[in-house]
């Protein structure tokens, strides 16, 4: 595109916190900036420079509530001069409620009055009925939350196309009616290339404790590939969280009721470029996500950039780009015994394991790289 363009980034958290949006608006910020652009950050306090990009400014603003962090950022947006704004969205980012909040629909009224064009990704979209009714009343909210919120954005992006397909009749009622687009995730840490021993059975994922991540799988899987390979490790990689939390405690639990617990080693909270060298070693990258291969992790683009051979299910974010057997291996189900035999089947077979690598690179190539994505949102933003 022509022309130098200034974008504030809007951001659920930053660095030092652990967040895998806030990895995004990193590297997207940086991306901006490598092709001559202003991006700044802008979210809430603790906030400060990301080692990954020194350079990339970050605002952050005090604030108790939703409402009262939204109204401070957008103050900061307004005494500076951006022609765009990319909100980086998920429901309850700031500490809303599960009722929501309408500090960000608000927000971004006032700077598209502004006459800044506001942008929106959507990175979650809402909690799924229940029949409890604060629960259903909770998800009506955070439904009606994103819809106020879309009204205001000028462009609107979905991270995988089955999420597009989900919010295509909403978009379409708008006054006026929005076009959805995609706009992937890519890796928060940069890929090493892969260092990949023959015959060996190094296996990890690097994740944290949220919600749709099966550890319990991957763990009842080691326990069967452990038995056949007496030279099996599995490591888990990245910030788990602290020895008191209770998703620390539980999941240091199952590692200790582990007949390979041994060889199961956990890195903690690393820098990312360390990260990225610890996936590169590793024989086989375990994705255990309950909905599947998709495009909104930022850790999956990190294995298939380095070319590490992957298991995941085909699941209901799984998008067409996914083909198995030559860029992912799919597993027949999201439980331990399924994961073991897909991980066995690779591990017995070299040509598999290498087409799968070479395929993974290819995807991430055509994909996942912050090069494709930064062309994707500029021709939109031009």
């Amino acid at each position: 595109m022509s022309g130098r363009i200034s974008v504030a980034l809007i951001a659920p958290n930053y660095h030092p916190v652990t967040c895998g949006i806030g990895d995004n608006t990193m590297r997207l910020g940086a991306e901006l900036r490598r092709r001559g652009h202003r991006a700044v950050v802008f979210t809430h306090q603790p906030a400060q420079a990301h080692p990954e990009a020194p350079d990339l400014p970050v605002r952050g603003v005090h604030g108790t509530t939703p409402l009262a962090i939204a109204a401070a950022v957008s103050d900061a947006i307004t005494a500076d001069e951006f022609s765009h704004v990319i909100i980086q969205y998920a429901p309850q980012m700031w500490g809303a409620s599960r009722f929501g909040s309408p500090g960000l629909p608000s927000l971004a009224a006032g700077l598209r009055e502004r006459g800044i064009s506001v942008v929106l990704i959507i990175h979650e979209l809402y909690t799924p009925w229940k029949w409890r009714p604060d629960l259903a009343l909770g998800s009506l909210l955070l439904r009606l939350q994103l819809g106020a919120l879309m009204s205001s954005c000028s462009s609107i992006y979905l991270t995988t196309e089955t999420r597009q397909r989900t919010l295509a009749r909403a978009a379409a009622q708008l006054s006026p009616p929005r076009t959805l687009k995609s706009l992937r995730i890519g890796p928060g840490a940069l890929p090493h290339r892969a260092q990949r021993k023959a015959g060996g059975h190094r296996m990890g994922l690097f994740s944290t404790l949220a919600v749709g991540k099966a550890f319990d799988v991957v763990l009842d899987a080691f326990d069967e590939i452990a038995a056949v390979y007496a030279d099996a490790e599995l490591l888990l990689i990245g910030d788990l969280g602290q020895p008191g939390d209770r998703r620390f405690l539980a999941l240091s639990r199952q590692i200790e009721a582990r007949r390979a617990r041994t060889r199961v080693h956990l890195t903690g909270k690393l820098p990312l470029d360390e990260v990225a060298r610890i996936v590169a070693s590793l024989d086989l990258y375990l994705f255990p996500m309950s909905t599947g291969a998709n495009t909104r992790s930022s850790t999956l683009p990190l294995a298939l950039g380095a070319g590490v051979p992957v298991v995941a299910i085909h699941g209901t974010e799984t998008d067409p780009i996914f083909r198995h057997g030559r860029d992912v291996f799919f597993a027949d189900s999201l439980s331990g015994p399924a994961f073991a035999r897909a991980a066995l089947e690779v591990f017995a077979a070299p040509a598999l394991a290498d087409r799968l690598a070479h395929g993974a690179r290819e995807l991430y190539e055509e994909h996942l790289t912050w090069t494709r994505i930064g062309d994707s949102l500029l021709a939109d933003l031009a």
